[in-house]
């Protein structure tokens, strides 16, 4: 991106304001409810699973990166999906999470679990105070954050031997893009992920490892009426007759029906990668 004056903005810069015009777009179309409470009431029980799995890729190669006395700490570990077998495998982990429903669906996923070497920190990242451990770890988490660069080098700072950060090449609701013209009317600012992320780092003076995994397959929805649902809810709809009705009215052109459902038409693989770099060298 190029200012008026000819110069270039920085990644950080280019981060920044990709996530600031994406939240002021979102924040446009939210009512008063969605702007404020717990985001993830009502979806934090899909972000568990089960925490003997063996066929993670994401799991086992971040499984390589400790040893059973090392310590863990995952920022914005929501309900344990990872934070929890690699407590089975390590020391201990420390979950950072702020939202109140996450919390809950990990303290029971830990207790389903029989795992009890999990310490808990209520509270968003940046104004959380825990000591370094071995690894630090966030999945999924950077695509919103627009204070990059404090975010990144407090998980640096945090971190005695290495650092990973999981990611997708495009962020989480980029594939619904595409609904957001003809429901809101203008085009959607997806916001920064992968390929971004490397160039941040860069700038920062880390060069990491990036493992690309396996491709990994959308969950497609039961019916259009569950794509409907689903899709509102995404798009900040919220009960809105007027945008419900557009939505309505452009699905057919965007699913895809499977033989297990439907997906959105054209939508990319979801492809992700474990951006790590050691920090004790």
């Amino acid at each position: 991106m190029t200012l008026a004056n000819g110069t270039s903005r920085s990644p950080v810069d280019k981060w920044m304001a990709q996530v600031e015009a994406h939240h002021t777009q979102s924040v446009s179309v939210m009512d008063v409810t969605q702007r404020t409470g717990d985001f993830w009431a009502g979806f934090a029980p899909s972000f568990r699973d089960d925490p003997r799995r063996a066929d993670d890729v994401v799991l086992n190669r971040l499984s390589e990166f400790v040893e059973g006395e090392d310590t863990v700490l995952d920022v914005g570990g929501g309900a344990g999906r990872l934070a929890i077998p690699l407590a089975m495998r390590t020391r201990s982990t420390t979950v950072v999470e702020p939202s109140d429903s996450m919390v809950n669906e990990l303290r029971l996923a830990m207790r389903d679990a029989g795992v009890d070497n999990i310490d808990i920190v209520d509270s968003e990242w940046e104004a959380a105070s825990v000591e370094p451990h071995d690894l630090a770890l966030c999945s999924h988490v950077v695509y919103g954050i627009e204070e990059i660069r404090d975010f990144v080098r407090k998980l640096h700072d945090s971190a005695r031997k290495r650092v990973a950060i999981v990611t997708y090449m495009e962020s989480p609701q980029a594939h619904l893009a595409a609904l957001w013209e003809p429901v809101h009317g203008d085009i959607r600012i997806n916001l920064p992920a992968l390929p971004e992320l490397v160039n941040v780092l860069w700038e920062m003076d880390i060069y990491p490892d990036v493992d690309m995994m396996p491709h990994r397959r959308r969950s497609p929805f039961e019916s259009p009426e569950a794509a409907l649902e689903q899709i509102a809810r995404r798009l900040f709809i919220s009960g809105n007759p007027v945008r419900e009705e557009r939505l309505r009215a452009a699905l057919p052109d965007y699913l895809e029906p499977t033989s297990d459902g439907y997906t959105i038409r054209g939508a990319k693989p979801a492809r992700q990668g474990i951006v790590h770099w050691r920090t004790d060298i």
